[in-house]
């Protein structure tokens, strides 16, 4: 499945970076679901070229395309991208301590980069089940002539908010999208979308990265939660997990801000654990260092020759 399988969008030979951008992440987005189909693989489109076709507007213009990957399958896509003519890179410059959450490739025909998420951070239910929660509620839209699945109204407006306000939003543009997002929340979607994105909030257990967001529309968030065993597993890659990595992983992917007063809560709620977990915490560093190193080499590592 070659990128000329899939139609460029009608329009002049010459157009600008931006359109070429728009009309890139249209392809990719088609190209995808058309790989995904051949090789059995369950993938979202995000962002991007979807808000408009559901009636949302887009918080930014972002370089890349997105697709979300049933955590499963995500090797096996990246694999079959490899395959036509796709490279992977390194992702130098995520932040923070803890592993990417996404795997990038490139293409040499198309300006735009592709993300391939598996883990959303501070989405603390175990990531197969985030992503059977967002395959059940998906949208078909039309993309490149291709009937492409993708997020539904009601997830994108949680992955964007997820994106802008959460532990990806490394500075503090996230503050003054709050208001933006509430905007949005009231006037974009309907009385009974609204009540679903509250329910999806609560079981992808991702009130962390959207706390001061749910917050502002009145939702009722309680004390600072902690992510599951299973969560920790798989974000860091490892089988064995301890109460000091939970609490490296919980304070790591919360936005700088916001860490003082997790820790503190916290350290309120379960004060022994805490100091048992703090004379753990160089081992616990190492592991995390460990891990984000492992990711590192398996990114550079060459793809297995057929």
């Amino acid at each position: 499945m070659t990128i000329s399988a899939v139609r460029e969008p009608a329009g002049p030979s010459s157009v600008s970076d931006q359109a070429r951008l728009r009309a890139d992440k249209v392809r990719v987005a088609a190209l995808i679901e058309l790989i995904s189909r051949e090789h059995n693989i369950r993938c979202l489109a995000a962002g991007g070229p979807i808000f408009a076709q559901l009636g949302l507007i887009s918080p930014r213009v972002s370089p890349t395309a997105t697709v979300i990957v049933d955590p499963m399958h995500q090797l096996q896509l990246v694999l079959a991208l490899e395959g036509e003519g796709w490279s992977r890179v390194t992702q130098s410059n995520t932040g923070g301590l803890l592993p990417p959450v996404f795997t990038r490739v490139v293409h040499p025909r198309l300006v735009c980069p592709l993300d391939i998420y598996d883990i959303f951070p501070g989405f603390y239910a175990p990531p197969a089940e985030v992503f059977e929660r967002l395959w059940s509620r998906r949208a078909t839209l039309t993309l490149g002539r291709t009937a492409v699945s993708s997020l539904d109204r009601v997830s994108t407006v949680l992955v964007a908010g997820h994106d802008q306000l959460g532990s990806l939003a490394r500075n503090e543009r996230s503050v003054s999208n709050i208001d933006y997002f509430v905007s949005m929340f009231r006037t974009s979607l309907t009385p009974r979308e609204q009540e679903a994105f509250v329910r999806l909030v609560s079981e992808v257990e991702g009130i962390e990265p959207l706390r001061p967001f749910l917050m502002a529309i009145g939702v009722r968030v309680g004390e600072i939660t902690l992510p599951s065993v299973v969560y920790c597993q798989a974000r860091l890659g490892i089988a064995h997990v301890s109460d000091s990595l939970i609490f490296a992983v919980s304070l790591f992917e919360a936005p700088p801000g916001r860490r003082f007063a997790g820790f503190r809560s916290i350290f309120r709620r379960h004060p022994k654990r805490v100091m048992l977990a703090l004379l753990a915490s160089p081992r616990s560093f190492a592991v995390v260092a460990g891990s984000r190193a492992r990711h590192r080499r398996q990114q550079l590592a060459a793809p297995p020759q057929a």
